[in-house]
């Protein structure tokens, strides 16, 4: 049985093109990269793309690799409850990308789950992600209603096997699916499953699925570590360029200060003018001299009726 080696793909490695919130997927990306050379699958098809980190991640492999995969992503883009829901700006965003990059080997298909798959045939589809609405009712249903379009080489990934909360469900799907099939799975990164639902399975998928368990925990570590570093890198970029942000907003309210000192600096100005022109003025000397005329004439001020 072969032994995993990262040296024998160094595409884990490779530098993602695409990476974007939500972030939730950004840990699984070396893998997904590593999935995609391991398996080098004829048909992909996934299920919940959102954004496009996973999907954008298993075409860049697709395209360093020169495979001749052909690519479908299936999602309303609309959002669900769980994952909020959201306008037409990220679909613009992600096909922005994807076409200019991956337009000659993949597409994007905006329909629900269910429509979509009238439009594969049986047998057909060797890697199946699934991450759409992640309830248990939602999950499966997903699984059982795509499972025909699974070629014998086919394999089904699961995001989120690891998130017990909410209404999350994930985990109960694949504790169960792993009961029938050979699977392998990732804790880091709310969790990833790898199921080869397949009779004909690529025989390199079992550097994975027959590791003994000691070498199974140091490829966990290796895909957690470099995982890890890749959501380190992204969430320290993000707060540089939010750093980055704020201090340009505090340099912006301080050009706005200094130009409203100034702007009241110059009405003050302007009144101290106004007010010494009133003083040397006719009419204000006038004023003056009839005050102390009146001093004079009444100085004990206006005596009223006795």
């Amino acid at each position: 049985m072969p032994k995993f080696n990262p040296l024998d793909y160094p595409i884990s490695l490779s530098k993602p093109v695409r990476v974007v919130p939500p972030t939730a997927w950004i840990e699984h990306i070396p893998f997904a990269l590593f999935l995609i050379d391991l398996l080098r699958p004829r048909l992909l098809v996934e299920l919940g793309t959102h954004s496009g980190n996973s999907f954008c991640a298993f075409c860049q492999a697709v395209k360093e690799l020169d495979l001749d995969t052909k690519c479908f992503a299936v999602d309303t883009w609309e959002g669900d409850a769980q994952a909020g829901f959201y306008g037409s700006e990220i679909l613009e965003d992600l096909r922005s990308h994807h076409d200019a990059f991956y337009g000659g080997f993949s597409r994007l298909i905006q329909s629900t789950f269910d429509e979509a798959v009238k439009y594969f045939s049986n047998g057909t589809v060797d890697l199946l992600h699934i991450d759409g609405l992640h309830t248990y009712e939602a999950v499966r249903h997903d699984f059982e209603n795509w499972l025909p379009k699974l070629s014998a080489r086919g394999v089904v990934v699961f995001h989120d096997v690891n998130v017990r909360e909410r209404d999350f469900g994930v985990w109960k799907v694949w504790d169960e699916l792993k009961e029938k099939y050979p699977g392998f799975e990732f804790s880091h990164g709310h969790g990833l499953g790898v199921l080869a639902v397949g009779a004909e399975y690529p025989a390199s998928l079992d550097v994975l699925l027959k590791s003994p368990p000691d070498e199974a925990l140091l490829i966990k570590d290796y895909f957690y570590q470099i995982g890890f570093r890749l959501e380190s890198e992204y969430q320290v970029k993000t707060l540089t360029a939010r750093v980055e942000n704020n201090e340009q907003t505090i340099l912006l309210l301080r050009d706005q200060i200094s130009n409203l000192v100034a702007q009241h600096q110059d009405h003050i100005n302007q009144l101290h003018e106004q007010i010494r022109m009133i003083q040397t003025s006719e009419s204000w000397r006038l004023i003056q001299f009839l005050g102390r005329v009146r001093s004079f004439v009444f100085p004990f001020g206006k005596r009223g009726k006795q």
